[in-house]
């Protein structure tokens, strides 16, 4: 039996830079691992990359549809603003003294109102100092949904129990690790789910030396049979950790 920590999170917008993004920043469907990570991080009130060194290992199961995406303009300046002058003297005149701006412009991936269910598992001390946070609305930092000017909001749907199934076939409704479960293909063709296929980050070093995994989702949310040994039941759904 594992006990878990349930929670919705939301926001207005988010993005979730993909790995292999060039000039233009597209965007993961859904936080990657090591985003959540960062998140918990956040809550919890850890310093920057140490979330990876003291909640490791931690269990994590995500579930929801893929968000409508749109592409957005942002400026990016090249070179940081002209320092001040120390001593401003009476007769200084008012003319402009900074150096002229050099800026760039990109196209990033937003995700328009993101929403997914979340399962999580923390060694202690922290599982318990994260359900009470998420309970009450203590988050340490502000948790964010890939940029910092992304707020997320984090509800707390409550404290389940993941018992571990037997090997078969079950229709799981959140993400699914590739290698953790062989996907019903006449099963999925059947019900015309609309399958996506994705590599993204699934762990961190302090050094920022990523590892990545590949990873299967369904468009609407929808369940996905799928003949596995690492399913887990919780509250009468079948979920897979990440």
């Amino acid at each position: 039996m594992t006990e878990l920590i349930s929670f919705q999170l939301r926001g207005r917008f988010a993005h979730f830079l993909r790995a292999e993004a060039g000039a233009s920043a597209l965007s993961y469907p859904i936080p990657p691992r090591t985003v959540i990570l960062g998140l918990i991080g956040a809550v919890l009130g850890l310093q920057k990359d140490s979330p990876q060194v003291v909640l490791e290992p931690f269990q994590v199961a995500l579930a929801g549809k893929v968000p409508q995406g749109f592409w957005h303009k942002a400026k990016l300046r090249k070179d940081p603003p002209e320092l001040l002058p120390q001593v401003v003297k009476r007769s200084q005149s008012e003319e402009k003294t900074t150096k002229p701006e050099r800026a760039t412009l990109i196209a990033q991936e937003w995700l328009l109102n993101p929403s997914y269910t979340l399962w999580v598992s923390l060694p202690e001390p922290y599982h318990e100092e994260l359900e009470r946070r998420v309970r009450e609305r203590q988050w340490y930092y502000q948790p964010s949904l890939g940029l910092s000017e992304m707020m997320a909001d984090l509800q707390y749907l409550g404290s389940e129990t993941a018992k571990p199934l037997p090997s078969g076939c079950y229709e799981v409704s959140s993400v699914i690790r590739q290698g953790h479960g062989e996907i019903q293909v006449p099963k999925v063709l059947e019900r015309n789910l609309a399958l996506h296929l994705l590599r993204m980050p699934r762990s961190v070093t302090p050094e920022r030396v990523f590892t990545h995994e590949g990873y299967i989702l369904e468009r609407d949310g929808s369940p996905i049979p799928v003949l596995t040994s690492e399913g887990y039941e919780v509250a009468g759904k079948v979920i897979l950790f990440l």
